[in-house]
């Protein structure tokens, strides 16, 4: 049987095709961009992290220094309509212009402490940035004068620093724009952010609470609360009746 042997191929052999180059702009780009997503991506998380840290201080800072941020403010009663009423041993409602969420309407300080800081009301995260805020979401807490719960809250790192330094007796003034508040001290304590006895909101006495996170150099978020109690001392009340 014959045997048949393939003819040698005599046709030249193309090389394979090689791949084009990558132009200089997609080196460079890849060079550069990667590492600038990377560090923008670490920057984002970053900051996220520290807002609860710094937030504080941002706002302090626009409070201070930020003539624009000032002017956005609601309203301002107290410089507008201090002393539009006279201070007597009532208020009558019907004179009072009770202030709404974001309204400036008093200052607060306290004797022999550092707290002396314009109170808001409404305690958002505007109000805490820019002083002492007035809790405002329940019909059992109040402002000064309504006999009822006054429950006021302040940042332990800025305006509610000094609540470390206040003691048994201390006098607490409360200055709105209808009337001049004193209270005074009865207790302080620790306690968790989660307990609802620290307050009485069914309360229909006239009755000061103050309270900051603890401890008093935490940055950030911490489940204790450092609460501070006063009794009322004088003041005009505010008579719904009139």
């Amino acid at each position: 049987m014959p045997v048949y042997h393939r003819p040698d191929d005599s046709r030249p052999v193309r090389p394979a095709p090689s791949r084009p180059k990558a132009p200089l702009w997609r080196k460079m780009l890849s060079f550069v961009g990667v590492p600038v997503l990377f560090a923008a991506l670490t920057a984002g998380v970053l900051y996220l992290a520290a807002i609860p840290t710094v937030g504080p201080y941002v706002g302090l800072a626009r409070y201070m220094f930020s003539k624009e941020e000032e002017e956005s403010q609601p309203s301002n009663l107290y410089e507008d309509l201090a002393n539009s009423i006279e201070n007597a041993t009532t208020v009558p409602y019907s004179e009072l212009v009770y202030p709404t969420k974001g309204d400036q309407y008093g200052q607060i300080t306290i004797e022999g402490t550092s707290v002396d800081a314009p109170l808001y009301y409404g305690d958002s995260t505007r109000e805490l940035n820019r002083g002492v805020a007035t809790y405002a979401d329940s019909t059992g807490a109040g402002i000064p004068g309504e006999s009822k719960t006054v429950l006021l809250a302040g940042h332990n790192n800025t305006f509610f620093n000094g609540l470390q330094d206040v003691e048994e007796g201390s006098l607490i003034h409360i200055d709105t724009h209808y009337g001049s508040y004193v209270y005074r001290v009865t207790e302080m304590k620790v306690a968790d952010y989660q307990d609802a006895t620290t307050y009485d909101f069914t309360r229909t006495d006239e009755n000061l609470i103050l309270y900051t996170c603890h401890p008093f150099d935490a940055l950030g978020f911490t489940p204790q609360r450092y609460f501070v109690y006063a009794e009322y001392v004088s003041g005009p009340m505010i008579d719904k009746s009139k």
